[in-house]
């Protein structure tokens, strides 16, 4: 199960997944900020669950070989919450963490939380989320 961590494949089809998925975030924040002068919080949040449903959709049907169509579930997409949540809690603890105890700038510290956000969503999602069950 650890082994899969490791499949380079595998990671760059997530990654790759994760930047539609962000994508697709962005544009419709954008989309209701500028279209229907919706508020910024309630564009964001409408963001990011496309975002994270386009990311969940996706890592079933191309990230991960043993998924597709048929795994897509509201239980699996409350999984995938879950651990987009998890990665959040890890981004918010770096910036806090690194805030605190260094003089870095903002932009380099955000970028080192990114990274590790996307490692916790990425260890979660391959050995929780979408867990191969031999």
């Amino acid at each position: 199960m650890i082994s899969n961590l490791k499949d380079k494949h595998l990671f760059f089809r997530f990654l790759s997944i994760s930047v539609v998925g962000t994508i697709a975030d962005y544009l419709l924040a954008l989309l209701l900020v500028l279209a229907f002068s919706a508020s910024y919080v309630f564009a964001s949040t409408c963001g990011f669950v496309l975002g994270s449903a386009v990311n969940y959709c996706g890592h079933n049907i191309f990230s991960y070989e043993h998924t597709d169509k048929s795994t897509i579930s509201l239980l699996g997409y409350g999984k995938y919450l879950l651990a987009v949540l998890s990665s959040l809690v890890t981004r918010l603890a770096v910036v806090a963490g690194l805030g605190y105890v260094t003089a870095l700038p903002f932009w380099f510290i955000l970028l080192v939380a990114i990274g590790a956000s996307f490692v916790t969503n990425y260890v979660i999602s391959t050995l929780w989320v979408f867990r191969k069950t031999n």
